[in-house]
């Protein structure tokens, strides 16, 4: 069955516009490869966890150099990924500066994620692009990002030069990817489409038309960025109703939980999310997903789960536990036990992550999803005083024996942009540059 008789193939669509004199100028002026699976060996799929506001440098490093074993990180927030202590790979001496380091909140978002490059495409999206996925390129969630004080103060950049506004219901997140596909059967033998399927499918149909007409106007250049964009997105639609998928059975589940506003639920929130990002993984939808807990200098929401209460001195009781200074920029400047405890939950739930990820069968590339994931964990900021220099900043997960994990390594001074380009690398992808990077990192790489 033709199921979109009036949509035209992708790379038509794109010849069509190129010849109307319509080009697009994605910002992305990096060396990519074309899209490209990762060949054994190498890593396969893509997480990138961004928290707010940087950490007390001195007490997240307080681990040794070399090889990590039960009790490197006892001192340090890192603490609770002990339990995955030979999937972490911890960097020290890592520089934003010159690498789209600044000591403003807004400043550092328009180009620490792209390398340097201001406001360029972010590297998540750049690695989903270069990966690919079945449903989507990148999935993207957050837990309370749409409190950001404004769109400057979000990290993540689209190929249009957008910022990604991400969804923070853990109910949405899973209805917009998952619900039309887990438990779906492409062995059913069924011929007759449900009802939803054909309102969906006569929707996409008239919404092609109307790309078709929109192509002999001229466009301006954001227009032209628009006009992609929704291209992109029913392709997304497309793929999803003429999907075979077959994700039935397994620990598939709705979040029981969605945006409920109120902060003590944010952990619950923050798990939801997690889990939806494996569900995704091991349904084999997407390769690539960006989690982020917050905007940049953040104030709207107190971390005072009670999991970190033990860990926040005066301020895990009554009356100061409620106190403004619960809030994870107020705290920031302090750098205190505080804030330590607040950049500790950030790793509780990357740990949470890590254990929904190895749970789960890769059933796409062997193992579980955890063995072929590389995981990146980063803030905008070094120090909580807005330090560029020693950021706290680490990558996880199996990686498929590509990096070398168990092992906290010494980056010497070297810019963000070479960390970007190792992972690039640990996937692959023969990029010869990103952004401002002048080489890899020593001891990265198996």
């Amino acid at each position: 069955m033709n199921i979109l008789k009036h949509k035209m193939q992708r790379r038509d669509f794109l010849r069509t516009v190129a010849k109307a004199g319509l080009t697009t100028a994605f910002a992305s002026q990096f060396a990519f490869s074309t899209k490209a699976f990762a060949a054994a060996g190498d890593a396969k799929r893509f997480i990138m966890v961004y928290y707010p506001n940087g950490c007390v440098r001195d007490t997240w490093h307080s681990y040794e150099i070399g090889g990590l074993t039960a009790g490197s990180f006892t001192t340090s927030p890192l603490e609770p990924l002990e339990t995955h202590i030979n999937r972490i790979l911890p960097i020290k001496n890592l520089t934003f500066a010159g690498h789209g380091g600044s000591s403003g909140h807004p400043e550092a978002c328009k180009g620490v994620f792209s390398g340097g490059m201001a406001n360029a495409t972010t590297f998540d999206v750049s690695i989903g692009e270069a990966l690919g996925g079945q449903l989507t390129n990148n999935f993207h969630v957050g837990c309370f990002s749409s409190r950001a004080k404004d769109e400057s103060h979000m990290p993540f950049t689209d190929k249009n030069g957008s910022k990604i506004k991400v969804t923070d219901d853990p109910q949405v997140s899973y209805d917009n990817l998952l619900a039309d596909v887990v438990g779906q059967s492409s062995g059913s033998g069924s011929s007759e489409e449900s009802p939803e399927k054909s309102r969906r499918l006569r929707v996409l149909e008239a919404l092609h038309e109307n790309l078709d007409l929109l192509q002999a106007n001229a466009l301006s250049v954001k227009q032209q960025g628009k006009l992609m964009s929704h291209e992109e997105s029913l392709n997304y639609y497309q793929n999803l109703l003429s999907s075979s998928l077959e994700v039935s059975g397994g620990d598939f589940s709705r979040p029981t939980i969605g945006m409920t506003g109120n902060m003590e639920d944010g952990e619950l929130m923050a798990k939801a999310q997690m889990k939806n990002i494996a569900m995704a993984m091991q349904a084999n939808i997407t390769n690539t997903a960006t989690f982020q807990f917050m905007g940049a200098q953040d104030e709207s929401m107190m971390i005072n789960f009670e999991s970190i209460r033990p860990f926040m001195g005066d301020f895990g009781v009554p009356p100061k536990l409620t106190y403004n200074e619960t809030r994870s920029h107020v705290s920031s400047h302090n750098e205190s036990d505080l804030f330590n405890s607040q950049t500790r939950w950030y790793n509780m739930m990357v740990a949470y992550l890590m254990d929904e990820l190895a749970a789960r069968p890769d059933t796409a590339y062997g193992g579980s999803l955890l063995d072929n994931t590389l995981i990146l964990v980063m803030s905008e900021m070094g120090g909580g005083n807005h330090q560029q220099e020693n950021p706290g900043i680490y990558v996880a997960g199996g990686a498929g024996g590509a990096i070398q994990t168990g092992n906290a390594i010494d980056a010497g001074g070297a810019g963000m942009s070479n960390l970007y380009l190792s992972i690039a690398h640990a996937f692959g992808l023969n990029w010869n540059s990103y952004g401002n990077s002048f080489g890899t990192i020593n001891g990265f790489s198996v």
